[in-house]
């Protein structure tokens, strides 16, 4: 008998077994489950109406009991003389009410309030006979059940009637059976006296059904569940004379059949073990023929869908099937091999097509390579083809998927040449000192190394490297497969050197490395698009050297190309990182200026640049001066495109080199013209304290509460001999932005210090002199031992100098600002907060910070009229800092209106053209002076 014979055969054999369990064990025991299940269910259902039948009788009795109870207690309150509380007490429980009626018609409540009923016919010729009789009353929404003795001993017709309590009557929910609800209705006319839960239609419906056959159960749904109910006919008619009273008691159905569910909770895992135990047993036996088969057609399965590198999960066994096993690891390991080589081959050839980037050549052999050779960590090393004495090495340890790793080193000849006489590949141990390409498999743990150098027409490239663990062996083929693969990493290589080198000579100049004319046309396209779509601005330099050509001339090209290189980089040195820099050929550069705020940036990059190509160039030897003539251009004003843009800037270059060269212009007149006078008033400002061109005019601050002048604002003029007084709107943003401000600032405060001691010399009632302090000036050390020198030298108290603030050094929350104005404010200065209103306006600096003058701006001010929105705005600053303890300095203030305002709103001091604009000392003495001299009069 053939071997595939005996597998059909054992087949048939195993589903005979499984088909003999499902007939002799499955079926008979789930048979017998559902039987007994069924069975177990009917029984309880059973007993749970029998249950419920005696439920609901004991139930009705219960209530019938009741009534004789409380007849006996409506004749015991009728005669309650001889009774005392405690039958008061039981009378209250068993009725809301009771009156007795008098045969006259009169009516006398005994307990509560209530009306009696008429009296029918029966219930009349009953109470004759000395028997009780009950009524039912009903309201929209109770049911009342009223019941009526004749009293005992009395004459005929002398009746007591009372409203029986229905807790009472019917009982509390808590005394009642669990899980159980009753109804009470009328047998004939089927109406409800009392229910523990309402009956839906579908109960009733049912209940009525079993009513008519001799009062059985019934079944219905409520909130999806299903009840059973039993009814219970309570006989009223021959004790009470009314009509007779049928109780019904319900339960859930799955409270009944609980323990036929607990019953199944049990059986049926017993069942399901029995059924396990014998499939379990089946199966077992079966799986020792079967399963060899499945694993062997599961594994030829894998290797059609290309999974080689799987092996036949199957023990060891001495038979056939464990020698088909070993057959297909055998087959499966070599036809593996063999398509991760073909795969990785096709891998890189694709890529050699597709890209330019030798990287990912190398990121694919590394990870083709592992499944095509056997090797505990692989390498491959590529050396630099513009510098011979450097190559990069790339790994990735076989068992991992983590990226490429690269490491740049040297390689020294004797390794190259090493490499260069194995063109077939060699064997290395990896012991003591290894080569540097050969260090990144030591971390891997490797001994032993196979390498198989790379070559392309005769020139080296690099190698390609496998390291092993413990001492391996590579066979004919697998050798064949790092061949193949060091033969297409030559490829790619040389095709990568090849484009990269296509490239370079593409976009960039070969003599300086900058991008030329092809690549930065394309950035600045780029650059232009960004700016349209984000709403940016940026700049465009075109520098030009002045008489260059006398050099070549002089000094031959040699050096020429030399001051080139020279000049490349004193440009790429002026620039910022996210600028561009490039050579469009011969002497003429172009520079492009990213992210610009405004143009004067443009500007100040354009004269560092025309600075240090005015520097002695020393190249070859030889020793030259030369200049620069910048055209600077802007977008979008200057053009929309880049060849509008490069435009624009080169005829602002020649416009340069017309006006004298070595120097930078726009290429909009008005802008150069600008650039042009704001340098020359940065040049004359710096040399303004020296030629004393620099004075200080004073603003006096009056004091609503006394109507004296308390102090005065010391504010920095220049006067230029020949634009005049120039405004510090114009001068001092210029003095911000070069840093001049902090020579400006020093002076001011000194000078201020200066004057007040003439004042105080000469006695005029004047308390402080405030300055401006510029943040700039807060930043640097220092300030506070000049502050304190300038007040020693001038002989005066430190609460004769204040010193005035913006709220944007406060934002900075630097601790050493804090604490420098802690320690200004401890030394005696008073510290006011200007232009309080235009910044961030938090009272929160005017608790941490040591203000004691709050200066609210002019622009409140300004608009502060009756009703409108200042008024209220100023009103509660004022406020604010009253209560906070400041002093509140109103500024800007011109007309008298606004001054009768501040003082109702009870501002401490102002500041204003309608006292007094700015003026210098000796008007500023003048006016204190003459104001004084009017008060003595007055007075």
């Amino acid at each position: 008998m053939s071997r595939s014979s005996r597998a059909r055969q054992r087949g048939h054999v195993a589903r005979r077994l499984f088909l003999l369990f499902i007939l002799s064990a499955f079926l008979p025991l789930a048979l017998i489950a559902a039987l007994s299940l069924g069975e177990v269910r009917s029984l309880l259902l059973q007993q749970g109406e029998q249950r419920l039948a005696a439920t609901a009788k004991t139930y009705g009795m219960t209530v019938y009991e009741r009534l004789l109870v409380a007849s006996d207690v409506a004749i015991s309150t009728a005669q309650r003389t001889t009774f005392g509380a405690a039958h008061d007490d039981l009378a209250h429980r068993t009725f809301v009410w009771i009156t007795q009626l008098e045969p006259d018609g009169t009516a006398r409540a005994l307990i509560g309030r209530g009306s009696a009923p008429a009296l029918g016919e029966d219930a009349l010729r009953r109470l004759s006979e000395r028997k009780p009789a009950i009524l039912v009353a009903r309201t929209p929404d109770v049911t009342h059940v009223i019941l009526a003795v004749a009293k005992p001993g009395a004459e005929r017709g002398s009746v007591v009637v009372g409203e029986v309590n229905p807790e009472y009557l019917w009982g509390s929910p808590d005394e009642l059976p669990a899980m159980t609800d009753f109804c009470i209705v009328e047998d004939i006319s089927g109406d409800t006296l009392h229910c523990t839960t309402p009956l839906s239609p579908e109960a009733e419906r049912a209940m009525i059904a079993s009513r008519a056959s001799h009062l059985g159960t019934a079944t219905w749904q409520r909130d999806g569940e299903a009840w059973r109910g039993i009814a219970w006919p309570q006989f009223m008619r021959a004790g009470f004379g009314t009509r007779d009273w049928v109780v019904i008691a319900s339960q859930p159905e799955r409270f009944q059949v609980e323990r036929a569910t607990q019953f199944g909770r049990l059986y049926v895992p017993v069942v399901v073990l029995a059924l396990l135990l014998v499939g379990w047993l089946t199966i077992r036996q079966a799986s020792h023929i079967v399963k060899p088969l499945e694993v062997l057609a599961k594994r030829a399965r894998g290797l059609a869908q290309n999974d080689f590198g799987s092996q036949v999960e199957m023990a060891p066994r001495e038979d056939e099937f464990g020698e088909l096993a070993a057959a297909f690891d055998t087959m499966s390991q070599k036809l593996g091999r063999q398509f991760a080589s073909l795969k990785a081959l096709s891998d890189i050839d694709r890529l050699i097509l597709s890209t330019v980037d030798s990287a990912q050549v190398i990121r694919t052999v590394l990870h083709r390579l592992g499944s095509a050779v056997r090797a505990d960590a692989v390498s491959v090393t590529l050396l630099e083809h513009d510098n011979a004495d450097y190559a990069r090495t790339y790994s990735r340890a076989a068992e991992g998927e983590e990226g490429l790793r690269m490491t740049r080193h040297e390689i020294s000849p004797a390794e190259r040449g090493e490499l260069e006489g194995a063109s077939a590949g060699q064997w290395l141990k990896l012991e003591g000192a290894v080569p540097r390409y050969l260090e990144s498999l030591t971390t891997e743990a490797a001994t032993t190394a196979y390498v198989q150098p790379v070559v392309w027409r005769g020139t080296l490239c690099g190698a390609l490297a496998l390291g092993y663990r413990r001492t391996s062996s590579l066979d004919p083929e697998e050798r064949q497969h790092a061949l193949e693969l060091a033969d297409r990493v030559a490829v790619a290589v040389s095709s990568a050197w090849r484009d990269e080198q296509l490239y370079l000579q593409a976009h960039f100049d070969p003599l300086t490395g900058l991008p030329n004319r092809l690549l930065f046309k394309d950035r600045l396209g780029q650059e232009i698009a960004r700016s349209q779509r984000e709403g940016l601005r940026f700049g465009l330099l075109f520098v030009d050297l002045d008489h260059f050509k006398t050099v070549n001339d002089s000094f031959g090209h040699t050096t020429g190309d030399a001051v080139l290189r020279e000049t490349a980089r004193r440009i790429s040195r002026c620039v910022r990182t996210t600028d561009t820099v490039s050579r469009l050929g011969g002497d003429e550069f172009t520079v492009m200026l990213t992210n610009l705020h405004h143009a004067q940036e443009a500007w100040v990059i354009a004269e560092s640049a025309v600075e240090a190509l005015s520097r002695e160039y020393h190249v070859n030897g030889e020793h030259c001066f030369l200049s620069a003539s910048v055209g600077i251009a802007s977008f979008p004003e200057d053009g929309a495109s880049a060849e509008e843009l490069l435009k624009s800037a080169d005829t602002a270059m020649y416009r340069a080199k017309a006006n004298g060269r070595s120097q930078a212009v726009y290429f909009e007149e008005r802008m150069n013209a600008e650039a042009v006078a704001r340098l020359t008033l940065d040049r004359d400002l710096r040399v303004a304290i020296e030629r004393g061109e620099l004075e200080l005019h004073y603003q006096p601050k009056l004091d609503l509460a006394t109507d004296v002048i308390v102090g005065a604002e010391a504010l920095v003029r220049w006067r230029h001999p020949v634009h005049g007084l120039i405004s510090p709107e114009r001068f001092i943003p210029l003095a911000e932005e070069s840093g001049f401000i902090e020579q400006v600032g020093h002076w001011t405060l000194a000078e201020a210090c200066a004057q007040m001691r003439r004042w105080r010399d000469a006695a005029l009632p004047l308390e402080s002199v405030s300055v401006n302090v510029s943040p700039r000036q807060f930043r640097r050390r220092g300030l506070l031992e000049f502050i304190r020198e300038c007040v020693t030298e001038a002989g005066l108290p430190p609460a004769c100098l204040g010193i005035e603030i913006t709220e944007g050094l406060l934002m900075e929350r630097s601790q050493s600002i804090e604490d420098l104005l802690q320690r200004l404010s401890a030394m005696g200065h008073p510290i006011a907060l200007d232009d309080f209103g235009t910044g961030f306006s938090s009272m929160a600096y005017l608790n941490r910070f040591p203000v004691r003058e709050i200066k609210i701006d002019r622009l409140f001010i300004e608009g502060l009229a009756p009703g409108v929105d200042s008024e209220a705005i100023v009103a509660a600053i004022i406020a604010m800092s009253h209560a906070l303890g400041k002093v509140v300095v109103a500024e800007g203030v011109e007309k008298p209106e606004q001054l009768e305002l501040l003082e109702r709103m009870g501002c401490d001091q102002v500041q204003g053209f309608l006292l007094s604009e700015a003026v210098p000392a000796a008007q500023f003495e003048a006016r204190v002076r003459g104001r004084v001299a009017a008060a003595a009069s007055l007075a």
